[in-house]
């Protein structure tokens, strides 16, 4: 076990070019891999599920706690933004501000099993996404996001609903009890 994080599982692949900071509120289950080029800002608790890949140039920022569940695909250049200022309001922002004189959300995200999210799709603060979703590229996601469905656009609308759910669990179930798990 690399004591460096708070959970490092079997068989976990972190790519030396990607950058990690606070990995003592990471855990990172079997399997789970950290491409090059990734970063991770972990203020809080993130998760990352077994067989979960962040492809290359994803980011996981913003302060809020991030839950990413088993057999998910982050593609290239994903942002998860947990946190935001109020850019709006009478308040100050950017982190060079004090934090007394900023109005900082801060809102846990959860990405459920069998999720695929597009390359270029930014996932915004307290985002609940569905198990078996997939996010099409470039998708802009603001709102909870309903299980086993194909979302797609700035406007992250529904286009359809994803098949092959039993074979997908099924398939997922067989290699968790192949014993590499």
């Amino acid at each position: 076990m690399n004591t460096e994080f708070l959970y490092f599982g079997k068989e976990v692949k972190i790519y030396s070019s990607s950058k990690i900071i606070n990995p003592l509120n990471i855990f990172l289950d079997d399997y789970s891999i950290i491409s090059d080029f990734c970063f991770i800002l972990a203020s809080k608790y993130v998760r990352i599920g077994k067989y979960s890949n962040l492809s290359p140039y994803s980011l996981i920022t913003g302060g809020g706690e991030v839950y990413i569940g088993n057999f998910v695909e982050i593609s290239f250049s994903v942002k998860i933004i947990s946190g935001t200022d109020d850019i709006f309001g009478k308040s100050l922002f950017t982190p060079s501000v004090p934090t007394k004189l900023r109005n900082t959300k801060r809102l846990n995200i959860e990405i459920g099993d069998y999720v695929f999210i597009g390359a270029n799709s930014i996932i915004y603060p307290g985002v609940k996404i569905g198990e078996g979703v997939i996010v099409n590229p470039g998708t802009i996601v603001k709102k909870n996001l309903q299980a086993w469905n194909i979302y797609d656009g700035s406007e992250c609308k529904l286009i359809g609903k994803r098949k092959y759910k039993n074979e997908i669990i099924s398939k997922a179930n067989d290699l968790l009890n192949s014993g590499k798990t």
